[in-house]
């Protein structure tokens, strides 16, 4: 039978370690929630960014016209020249905050990614505001502002451009398709969340990410034409605007 000393401090020690153990479980319990409450307002204000984001492009979609009236002189464009509603900015790919044109092949399934661009500085038109993030875009070629794979009426952009036209989207994110974009942010590259290349199948690896789909673009962009319908249909077909090409055929 050890010495009553010896057991004292057998009792003290287990005490000790009593103590530590359940101040530890204590600091754990407390820190996790903690931990896990930041996690989740990091990611609400990681998806509130980016679906501020979805708005602007959308909104620069249908207001291209408007945006691309002029060249970067102030010049009026002639009709055939001003873009109809529905294209989107090319992607910044060298990361200086800025769309850079032309962008994008001509194939059916090319893809065209990079960053999101902060602005279309000669236009006047932000589409973020700065940031620290990455924040990566990812286009269908087919819908991007200006591609010099196209030579419609010498626009440099695929035309005509309706509900019709190109019809689809050719990005898909898990079981999601017919996507015309998405935007991501990681700091993992497009590159890394592509999965399939041969599908433009990408997957989340935990991103938090919005899409646009071609219905929502379409849902956009038919309104706006929508909207401008009883005007255009009375002008006469052979003048060569945005309208007549891309929406006279569906609409009048």
């Amino acid at each position: 039978m050890p010495p009553p000393n010896l057991q004292q401090g057998y009792a003290l020690l287990l005490f000790i370690l009593t103590l530590f153990m359940a101040t530890s479980v204590t600091v754990y319990y407390g820190i996790l929630p903690q931990a896990n409450q930041l996690k989740h307002l990091q990611t609400q204000h990681h998806m509130a960014l980016l679906n501020q984001v979805k708005t602007n492009l959308l909104l620069y979609a249908t207001s291209t016209p408007e945006i691309y009236a002029t060249n970067t002189n102030g010049n009026f464009y002639t009709a055939e020249l001003i873009a109809a509603p529905g294209y989107l900015p090319c992607p910044d790919t060298n990361k200086d905050g800025t769309s850079d044109t032309p962008c994008g092949g001509n194939e059916l399934l090319s893809i065209v990614s990079g960053q999101l661009p902060q602005a279309i500085a000669t236009r006047h038109f932000r589409f973020i505001d700065d940031t620290p993030l990455d924040i990566w875009f990812v286009v269908d070629s087919r819908y991007v502002i200006q591609n010099a794979n196209y030579h419609n009426a010498t626009i440099k952009r695929y035309s005509p451009i309706n509900s019709h036209s190109p019809g689809n989207g050719n990005i898909k994110l898990g079981n999601q398709n017919n996507l015309v974009a998405l935007v991501f942010i990681s700091d993992k590259t497009p590159a890394e969340h592509l999965l399939d290349p041969s599908q433009n199948l990408f997957h989340r690896l935990n991103s938090p990410m919005i899409t646009i789909s071609h219905a929502e673009w379409n849902g956009n962009i038919e309104s706006r034409a929508r909207s401008e319908k009883n005007a255009y249909c009375q002008l006469d077909s052979a003048i060569q605007n945005w309208f007549n090409i891309n929406w006279r055929g569906i609409l009048c």
